[in-house]
């Protein structure tokens, strides 16, 4: 598996320097355990940031950015044993790695209907982010939104358009207040995601503002 989207750089600096509430760590890491190129970064930033305390008042070692990202792509191999890049197990199989962080199998848990093909299911909420399983059908149109904060969403099963974009299996899309979607699921099979979102939907049509108290999102 060799994801085609990433979450920012923003949001695998926070992961390697460990300044992420847990719901935004846990969808990471598991994009991180099937993604050798977000690894990758992430060990980088964890060798800047040890390089930048190094260089910090009273040390005497010289700070140099520019030789350090040299030395990283001409010399440095691939990390094999980085802490933060390596916190989940690499494989390719992303729904057996959120079971095993879940404790549950997917058609085990709670999933519950909300028309049209998609079923969701509410995992938990911490530090203002709800964490969510979401279950369409071929086809399924998911209703047009905006956000009123971040949202991560990882696709664990099938595939989905957005735009002229297309998210499979390992995926992230990495959504913030500036966008306004509307995914919907190809007609290939089940898609499934895990999601991130800090606040509530901003949703533009009536019936899903409707049924958004009933349903928390």
């Amino acid at each position: 598996m060799t994801p085609a989207h990433h979450p920012g750089e923003a949001w695998l600096m926070d992961y390697a320097l460990g300044n992420l509430d847990q719901p935004f760590e846990a969808v990471l890491r598991a994009h991180v355990g099937v993604c050798a190129s977000c690894r990758d970064t992430i060990a980088f930033a964890e060798r800047l940031g040890g390089e930048i305390v190094h260089a910090l008042p009273g040390r005497p070692v010289a700070f140099d950015a520019r030789a350090i990202c040299d030395h990283h792509e001409q010399e440095t191999p691939r990390p094999q044993a980085v802490s933060r890049a390596h916190g989940i197990a690499v494989t390719d199989d992303i729904e057996r790695c959120v079971e095993t962080y879940l404790d549950s199998s997917l058609d085990a848990l709670p999933w519950r209907g909300v028309g049209q093909g998609l079923r969701l299911c509410r995992l938990g909420e911490q530090a203002g982010a709800r964490t969510w399983l979401l279950r369409g059908k071929p086809g399924t149109v998911l209703p047009h939104h905006t956000h009123a904060g971040s949202e991560l969403t990882l696709v664990l099963k099938g595939a989905y358009f957005c735009g002229d974009r297309i998210y499979r299996a390992g995926d992230i899309e990495d959504a913030d207040e500036s966008t306004a979607h509307q995914p919907v699921i190809t007609r290939d099979g089940e898609c499934i995601c895990l999601a991130v979102t800090e606040g509530r939907l901003r949703f533009r049509d009536l019936l899903p503002r409707l049924v958004q108290p009933l349903l928390g999102i």
